[in-house]
């Protein structure tokens, strides 16, 4: 019989972001204190088709919980994938339910999941089969106007997933408005297995009550953008370096990913830019940012304002 998962400590995660959370973004949010970082999301069937770009997002150095996120429909090529050992490098198996974006769920994934419960049962149970890792699913309150995200959850749970990351708004919503604070509580209450509350964390006040009301931890997305320190602060841990040293050694840890200087200076600009996102003199400094030509220019520029 399989042992029922359970975290040995709340646990303070990094959220899959698309084109943000790569190999060095994750690696400096582990440093700063994350104890669980998850990979962009990452389509199982481009890994099915051995995808070079796509393989080049499993690459991993942090020292935290390792965990990839997975997209797809395709129960085979979800199993053909998780088969593999290509993501043996990984603690946990994620599997996304729950991106709102247009492209992602006019194909039938992400959010789009939940509109047929039963196949994603079959996606799942895919993954579960094929696999020993534990593996968690990230999903939303519902979509096309339908709250299933109690249906949903007890799905993954009798299919076998081990934890599931509930983001309380709809696709609908997007990412506007508030999440619904009681539907972490009534997921909680309906499930068991662990619960992590993603969605609106920023302070302490937010972490106290996810704690006071069951969540086994909470996940951190946009405001980890510029401020991957926010772990530590949240820990209540000291950060014992300054604002240029952490965006230094950020920029030096893209370097080694892209092993490119011409995509390093693309790719770091809009991380540059939330860095520079709580300046008084913000406004300029980012036009600065808009008009650099090079990554030396970029590392001057770190060096007389950051």
């Amino acid at each position: 019989m399989k042992t029922k998962f359970k975290f040995k400590k709340f646990i303070y995660a990094l959220a899959p972001m698309a084109g943000v959370t790569d190999f060095a973004f994750r690696e400096i949010c582990s440093d700063f204190g994350a104890d669980m970082v998850v990979s962009e999301m990452i389509s199982a069937k481009a890994l099915e088709y051995n995808n070079a770009r796509t393989q080049k997002m499993l690459k991993e150095n942090s020292t935290c919980i390792k965990s990839v996120q997975l997209f797809g429909h395709d129960p085979k090529a979800v199993a053909k994938v998780v088969s593999s050992g290509i993501l043996d490098k990984f603690d946990i198996i994620d599997f996304n339910c729950g991106c709102p974006a247009k492209k992602i769920v006019g194909n039938n994934d992400g959010s789009a999941m939940m509109r047929d419960i039963e196949h994603t049962r079959q996606v799942l149970q895919a993954l579960r089969n094929n696999t020993c890792k534990p593996i968690s699913v990230k999903f939303r309150l519902g979509i096309d106007n339908r709250i299933n995200f109690i249906e949903f959850g007890k799905m993954c749970e009798e299919v076998g997933v081990d934890f599931v990351t509930l983001h309380a708004r709809t696709r609908e919503q997007g990412y506007s408005g508030e999440v619904d604070k009681k539907a972490y509580v009534e997921l909680i209450n309906n499930v068991n297995i662990p619960v992590i509350w993603s969605g609106d964390i920023s302070s302490s006040k937010d972490v106290k009550y996810a704690k006071s009301i069951g969540c086994a931890g909470v996940m951190i997305g946009r405001e980890a953008l510029g401020n991957p320190e926010i772990f530590a602060k949240l820990k209540h841990k000291k950060v014992n370096f300054t604002k240029k040293e952490i965006v230094l050694r950020h920029l030096n840890n893209m370097r080694e990913y892209f092993e490119n200087d011409d995509a390093t200076f693309s790719y770091f600009k809009k991380h540059l830019l939330w860095y520079l996102k709580n300046y008084k003199n913000a406004t300029e400094l980012k036009k600065q940012v808009c008009f650099m030509q090079s990554l030396q220019e970029m590392y001057n520029f770190i060096e007389k304002n950051i």
